[in-house]
């Protein structure tokens, strides 16, 4: 799996880089080829209030998967778009499953 991670306004820790390709991989294994992986995280300002917002986008054989979520704090936006992926991939195996058996 080809994995970029990419900060817009802010440094990704090692931390964060870490719990990112993490679950990244978890997925990976669980249900199947990833190719490639793109994880953005934005810190955005507006009037006045700090936001963060991140956007994923994986390819699979077939498909690509995106999911955007914005949250308060980073943590908490990785976590829901990375949750969001992993029901998004769900649906997508067991699709996949279901097309490649015969009756």
């Amino acid at each position: 799996m080809e994995l970029k991670l990419e900060g817009r306004q802010m440094d990704i820790g090692n931390e964060l880089r870490d719990r990112i390709t993490t679950r990244l991989q978890t997925l990976d294994q669980r249900f199947g080829p990833i190719t490639h992986a793109r994880v953005s995280i934005e810190r955005k300002s507006h009037n006045n209030e700090q936001r963060a917002e991140v956007k994923t986008v994986i390819n699979v054989p077939g498909n690509t998967i995106s999911s955007t979520k914005e949250a308060a704090t980073v943590i908490p936006a990785v976590n829901e778009a990375l949750d969001t992926l992993t029901m998004e991939l769900q649906t997508w195996a067991e699709k996949n499953k279901k097309s490649h058996t015969r009756p």
